[in-house]
Order: structure tokens, then C-alpha cells, then sequence
């Protein structure tokens, strides 16, 4: 396709007959293996003058093509029309869009010998234009051009990756022939001018910035970029960096590209945040000696990690954010890499207002792109984005679609991390199938350990462990993950160890242990800046050991705005839950209001925290609780009643003794016929089963 279209069977030619003929069989290339309805054939082949017949025709001249192939099941029919199955590569226009993008790849990636090689390859197919026989076919001359603007890419980088190795003297001529087509491309003159310099003619790389500028004024009204101007400035400074890697660069490029390669076995394989983070920051460092401007932004991209806002501190986070937007003012913007970088500040963004519309336009953006690491990575982030209570759905459907989407970027990480979003979507959705997703999930670290996700893995066993009321065992186990997760180098290790101790010491009915904890915890500079649930944890300990002003403190942190005001994070659920518990035993009935208004669309849900690191039963409990605060006795009974069952779902046994004691309370409560019986059977039944998992019932009783 890549000139004149021409077919060949085993080396020879195919005579495929008139002009029409040819065109169907082009458009059904163009196509790309999807297929094409009758109708826009017809309008390809005759526009507004198609004869009465022409669907037949068409279906005659399909014939005549499998004949003319002599292999019938290239073209198959397929609703709403044909199409052409068969191995990409035998197209000339796939085989080149596919090198094309690996040279890109590569050079991105800091290996401009394997780029050139991958680029020369693919531009060696052209042997024209594209579609160059079709010029009166719009869906035709359409594909034609986007084709021809690829190749033009591809020159660039091929331009590009030549650069990188240290030539430039034989690049001047071609360049200058490029900047006179393409006046308005400034990466060329970019190139241009440091074809120049490298051949020894700073005048005239100056006097191609001049040109440059002048043109970029008087005919398009812009200066020109600060990429371009930094270039100049280079020029001017004789900066020895635009002579290309002699041997001390050389071995300069040897460190970066030592370093990026370590820091990425860290993160990807090895799942060491720490060791990864220590990698990336040598990695940038190199690069902004080199003025490698790639390499710089691929740093950047290590040292963001794998979740988003692992960088805590006001400093840290902003120092992230800077470096991010610094990268990509220095890339091609068109570049997949630039992609990459718009999606990481995206979501760096808007996470910590917990906000998403922004990351997933991006996301949008990146589906289109075609680029499926920049896919994979928007959808990793967007996922850690939208982890409030709201989007269950929207989670599932973007965690299936990372498992599917790793098996074209070809990294392991993007298979586990899809399976690990999804495995966390099905515990906050109490899917019954989410231990089986789970044990998959596990069985894939059995075969190659990765730090970071074995840490959340093991966090999701502690919330399992405590739902099965083995509480010593949980407590161990939990310790156990918090070393794991300190090792690993993750933010969230204290701060899940301390969820998890919270709900281990609630179900004992021995939160007073934990106010200590809870007091520190609150101002830890390693919790989300928008996790409010250590805050509602501490008022409902402090109002359970009764230290009434700081409970209503700690409370009055959280409604001051109103509960509406407060962000629909990951840790949302379980502030709502704490913040029941401390109306009820405030007697706060305004703020047990809200909580029922804020709470009751997510009545069916787990309290989960985060990735599903503990587990404090249902949501109905909670419900029940504003309710039995409010003084909605009946409407408190329905709660709990519905919250035994959901956690008897769940397997939450320390759960279930909670709520049956409640339950019990509530009957006793309302006091109908039969009440103050079943309340007692409930509360006795309860008790015995607490006696039996260790739990205390003196708190539960209050």
C-alpha cells in the first residue's frame, strides 16, 4: 500500500483486474481487519451514481478478487458487509506502523542504535506515496494522509535517534530539504541546528534560529518554543553536550542507562519502591547532566512509583508535581512519552482532591493513542483515582480492561496490577468470588515475587484472618505485613498496620488501647491528604473510653463543613462508620442525621478501607447505629437485622456478634409484643459467640 497498490502470491505479481476492483481491495485493507459494510463500498466505487444493482455487483467483484488472491478465505463476509482476515505483516502499511512505533520505542527508551535500525527498516518500505493510485477516493486519500504523517514522524526520529549516537554531518542536506517543506515543524530545525554545530558551522546553526524565528513569526504569528530557544542558548554557550556522546558521555550513557534499568527492575520486577526510588533519582540526575530530556522523564515516571501520591509530604508532592510538568515542557508533545507524562500529573492532581474527571478524559485520549503502555498506565492510575464508594463498576471495568490490555504491552507488571485492582474491587463489592480472585492472584506471586503488590496481597490475608475472628493470629500476621511493607519501601505500610490493629482492638472491644496510637497516627505526614478515617476512629475511641471533649473534638474536625463536604476517598466508607459510632455514643443526633443521608445509598457495601486492607462488616450496621441515635427504633431494627445477613455473607463472625448484640439492644429498644424475648435470645446468643472468639461485650453493651 505503501505506492501503487501491488499484490503478490509467493513473490508473484497478482493481475487483480480494473480500477474498481483494485479500489475494493484497498479499502478493505484500509480497514484494518474490521469490517466494511456494503454500503460504503458501493459509495467508494461510485459515489451518487451507483447503479440499482451495485450491492450485487459488489458482491461479484469480491468473488472475483478471492479468485484473482487464489485464497478465498482472506475476504470473508461479515456483517454489515467484508472483510479481509489474514497475518498483519503481510501488509506492507502494518509492518511499517509496527516498526515505526518499536523505533520510537527504543529511542525513547534510550537505545538509539537499536532505533535507527528498527526506523531505517520501516521507512525502507515506502516506494511512494501512499494510496498514491486512489487519489479520488476520500476514505482512501484520508488513510493516505495519516500514513504519510507517520513516515514523517518516523523520519524525525530516525533523524533523532542519529543524533544520539553522535552524527550529524551527513544529516545537514536532508535537513535543510525538510525545513524548506515542513517550515513550520521546529523540531526539525532543532535538528537542523544541531547538524550544524556538530559539522563545525555555528554560524550557521545560528542562522538557522534566525531563519527559524523569522518564518515562525511572519507566517504562523508565534515565537518560537523555549525547546528551540534552549538550543540556541546551547549553541551561543558552546555547550560540549550538542557535540553528541564522545567517550566520557559515553560512559555517562552507560550510568543512565544502568541506572534507569535498575530502577525499573525494582519497580516492575523486583517491587522494591525503595531500591527503585534510590534508582530513578540517580537516573534524573544523570539526565539533567546530559540534558537528556527522555531520559528525564522516564526517571520522573520511576520515581512516581506505582500508586498514585506515594510522595506525602507538602514538599515531596510538590516537588513531584514540578518535576512532572518540567519533563514534559521538554518533550514532543505528540510523543507517547509526553502522553505518559500528562497522565501521571492527572492523576497526581486530581487524587488528592479525589477528584477523576480529568484523568479519565486523559485515559480517553490514551485508548486512542495506540501506545499500550500509556494505555496500561492510565489505567492503573485512573483505577487508583476513582476508589470511593460510587464507582464499583466503573473500577471492575477498568481493571478488566489492564488485564486485557498486558497482554499487548508484553510487562508482567500490568497483568499483576490489573489482577490486584480487580481481586480489591471484588472484596469492596462483597463478590463472593473475591477469595478465588485472590488465590489466582497469589498463585502469580508464587511464580515471581514482586514486594509491593505480595505487601497488599498480604494486607487483604490480615482483613481475612480478622473477618475469621483468629485475632491473635491477625495481629501477628498484620505486624508481619507492616515489615513487609516497610521493606518494600511503601507509604502505606504504618498506616494500613494501623487500620488493621484498629479493627482487631474494636471487635476485642478493646479500642481504649489504641487511643494512644490513634493520637499520633492523626497528624502522620504518611496518610492521603484526604483520609479522614484515623479522625473518626479517634473520636469514636475517645468517646468509648469516655473523654467526651475530645471525642467531640475529633468529631468536630469532621462535620464542621458538613459531611457532605467531606471527599468520597478510599477511606470514606470507614470515616462514616467511626463517625456513627461516636454520634452514638455522643448522642450526637445532627451528626447522626447526616451520616445516615451520606451513608444509606452505600447501605449494601462493606466498611472497607483503601485496598481492602481491613474489614469493619456491613454498612447497614452503621446505618442502624445513626438510626438507634436518631431515636428511629424500627428503622434501626431493619438495619441490623439486614446487617446479621451481609456479614454473615462476608464471613465476618466478629461482625456478626456485634450486630447481634445491637440487634438485640434495638428489640429491647422498640419493646413490641415478643421483642423483649427475641432481644434477649439475641443478645445471649450474641455473648456466647463473642465468649467464644475472645471478644469483650463491656464496650458493646455501653
Amino acid at each position: 500500500m505503501l505506492g501503487c497498490l501491488e499484490v503478490d502470491v509467493d513473490g508473484v505479481p497478482v493481475n487483480l483486474g480494473g480500477p474498481r476492483l483494485r479500489a475494493l481491495l484497498a479499502r478493505l485493507v484500509a480497514a484494518d481487519a474490521h469490517p466494511v459494510a456494503v454500503s460504503a463500498l458501493v459509495e467508494l466505487l461510485w459515489g451518487l451514481d451507483a447503479p440499482l444493482d451495485a450491492d450485487r455487483t459488489v458482491r461479484t467483484y469480491v468473488s472475483r478478487l478471492r479468485k484473482a488472491i487464489g485464497s478465498p478465505e482472506l475476504i470473508i463476509t461479515r456483517a454489515p458487509g467484508y472483510l479481509l482476515r489474514g497475518d498483519p505483516d503481510l501488509v506492507d502499511a502494518v509492518r511499517f506502523e509496527r516498526l515505526a512505533a518499536a523505533g520510537h520505542r527504543s529511542l525513547e527508551a534510550g537505545r538509539p542504535d537499536v532505533a535507527i535500525g528498527q526506523l531505517a527498516a520501516a521507512l525502507r518500505l515506502w516506494r511512494g506515496d501512499a494510496y498514491e493510485d486512489f487519489p479520488g477516493l476520500p476514505a482512501l486519500t484520508s488513510e493516505g494522509r495519516r500514513l504519510a504523517q507517520l513516515r514523517h514522524d518516523a523520519v524525525q526520529d530516525r533523524i533523532d535517534a542519529e543524533l544520539a549516537t553522535g552524527h550529524g554531518q551527513h544529516l545537514v542536506a536532508e535537513l535543510e530539504g525538510l525545513t524548506t517543506s515542513h517550515p513550520e515543524n521546529e523540531r526539525l530545525w532543532g535538528q537542523l541546528m544541531t547538524a550544524l554545530y556538530r559539522a563545525g558551522r555555528q554560524t550557521d546553526a545560528l542562522e538557522a534560529f534566525r531563519r527559524a524565528r523569522l518564518v515562525l513569526i511572519e507566517e504562523f504569528g508565534v515565537e518560537p518554543s523555549p525547546v528551540l530557544t534552549d538550543i540556541h542558548r546551547r549553541i551561543l554557550t558552546q555547550d560540549d553536550n550538542l557535540l553528541g556522546p564522545g567517550p566520557q558521555r559515553a560512559q555517562h550513557t552507560d550510568q543512565l542507562e544502568a541506572a534507569l534499568a535498575a530502577g525499573t527492575q525494582a519497580l516492575c520486577v523486583d517491587g522494591s519502591l525503595l531500591t527503585s526510588r534510590q534508582q530513578f533519582e540517580i537516573t534524573f540526575r544523570l539526565a539533567e547532566q546530559a540534558g537528556d530530556a527522555a531520559g528525564q522523564a522516564l526517571a520522573v515516571l520511576g520515581l512516581c512509583g506505582l500508586w498514585v501520591h506515594e510522595h506525602r509530604t507538602a514538599t515531596t508532592a510538590n516537588q513531584m508535581r514540578s518535576r512532572l510538568r518540567h519533563a514534559l515542557a521538554a518533550v514532543d508533545p505528540r510523543s507517547p512519552l509526553a502522553l505518559r507524562l500528562r497522565i501521571r500529573l492527572a492523576g497526581e492532581s486530581q487524587y488528592q482532591h479525589a477528584e477523576h474527571d480529568e484523568i479519565l478524559a486523559v485515559l480517553a485520549e490514551a485508548r486512542l493513542a495506540g501506545d499500550p503502555v500509556a494505555h496500561a498506565e492510565a489505567l492503573s492510575i485512573a483505577h487508583h483515582c476513582v476508589l470511593g464508594p460510587d464507582h464499583g463498576r466503573l473500577r471492575q471495568t477498568l481493571a478488566l480492561e489492564l488485564i486485557g490490555e498486558s497482554d499487548r504491552t508484553g510487562r508482567p507488571i500490568d497483568r499483576l496490577m490489573g489482577l490486584l485492582w480487580h481481586t480489591i474491587d471484588l472484596f469492596m463489592a462483597a463478590d463472593p468470588h473475591a477469595e478465588r480472585r485472590l488465590g489466582e492472584l497469589e498463585h502469580l506471586l508464587a511464580d515471581r515475587e514482586h514486594l509491593a503488590v505480595g505487601f497488599a496481597v498480604t494486607a487483604m490475608r490480615v482483613m481475612l484472618t480478622i473477618r475469621a475472628g483468629r485475632f491473635e493470629e491477625a495481629e501477628k500476621l498484620a505486624l508481619s505485613c507492616a515489615e513487609l511493607g516497610q521493606e518494600a519501601g511503601d507509604a502505606d505500610a504504618m498506616g494500613w498496620y494501623g487500620a488493621q490493629l484498629v479493627a482487631i482492638r474494636w471487635f476485642q472491644g478493646r479500642l481504649a488501647e489504641v487511643l494512644p496510637m490513634l493520637d499520633e497516627l492523626v497528624h502522620s505526614t504518611t496518610l492521603s491528604t484526604i483520609d479522614n478515617s484515623y479522625f473518626a476512629a479517634l473520636a469514636a475511641a475517645a468517646a468509648i473510653t469516655g473523654d467526651q471533649r475530645k471525642a467531640a473534638s475529633s468529631l468536630a474536625r469532621l462535620t464542621g463543613h458538613g459531611l457532605a463536604a467531606l471527599p468520597r476517598s478510599s477511606t470514606w466508607l470507614v470515616s462514616m462508620s467511626g463517625i456513627a459510632e461516636a454520634a452514638y455514643r455522643l448522642g450526637d443526633t445532627a451528626t447522626a442525621t447526616q451520616v445516615y443521608e451520606q451513608l444509606r445509598p452505600f447501605a449494601d457495601l462493606p466498611i472497607m478501607p483503601s485496598l481492602a486492607v481491613a474489614c469493619f462488616g456491613s454498612a447497614h450496621h452503621s446505618l442502624g447505629i445513626a438510626a438507634l441515635t436518631t431515636g428511629d427504633i424500627d428503622r434501626a431494627v431493619r438495619h441490623l437485622h439486614t446487617a446479621i445477613q451481609h456479614n454473615l455473607a462476608l464471613g465476618h463472625w466478629p461482625a456478626v456478634v456485634v450486630c447481634r448484640i445491637r440487634y438485640g439492644q434495638a428489640l429491647l429498644l422498640r419493646g413490641r409484643p415478643g421483642d423483649a424475648a427475641a432481644g434477649e435470645r439475641e443478645v445471649v446468643a450474641g455473648t456466647e459467640h463473642a465468649a467464644a472468639l475472645g471478644m469483650s461485650i463491656t464496650a458493646l453493651l455501653d
